[in-house]
Order: C-alpha cells, then structure tokens, then sequence
C-alpha cells in the first residue's frame, strides 16, 4: 500500500471520521486515539469510511476494534462510504452483512 497520506480520526456530531491511509503501524497508533474518540460519541454512531485514500487487510483489524471497544463502551456503530474495493475485501473475509 503506498501511504502517502496520514491517517486521522475526527468525530463530528454522530459520526467518526476516518482519513488518509491506513496500514498496520498507523492502525496500532491510533488506538488510544480511538477509544477516547468513540468514548466522546453517543450511544449509537456511524463511522465514516469515505476518506480513506488507502488501506491493506489492516482496515478489517481497525474495523473489528472499532466494533470491540463500541460494545465495551456500551455503544453501538456502523460504518458508512466503504469503496467497492473495501466492501470486497469485506465480503473475502465474510464480514459485509
């Protein structure tokens, strides 16, 4: 994956942002990140995907974190604007419902 872009968590209203590039290191950075993003949400949230620029399987490893650490909030996602190349390798690895 060529990352040229940082990748950047922002919340506005109901929604989690997520943009730039994603891969395993920025991944593993951004968890405290995360949490206290998903901590300042309400209860039931949509996490925006459109602005990712580009990514490798690490998205699904950010995706499974984002929905463990919404449930241990108490709290319900979603996720919103995956790109056809996100929602196959969604359906590759039998999580696209």
């Amino acid at each position: 994956m060529n990352n040229d872009t940082a990748f950047t968590l922002s919340t506005a209203g109901d929604r989690l942002r997520v943009g730039g590039g994603l891969d395993f290191t920025a991944a593993a950075q951004m968890s405290p990140r995360l949490r206290q993003c998903i901590a300042d949400l309400p209860a039931s949230f949509t996490i925006d995907l459109s602005g990712l620029s580009g990514f490798n399987s690490a998205v699904l490893a950010f995706m499974l974190d984002c929905v463990r650490l919404s449930a241990a909030a108490n709290k319900h996602c979603q996720f919103h604007g995956a790109t056809t190349e996100l929602r196959n390798l969604l359906r590759m690895a039998s999580l696209e419902d």
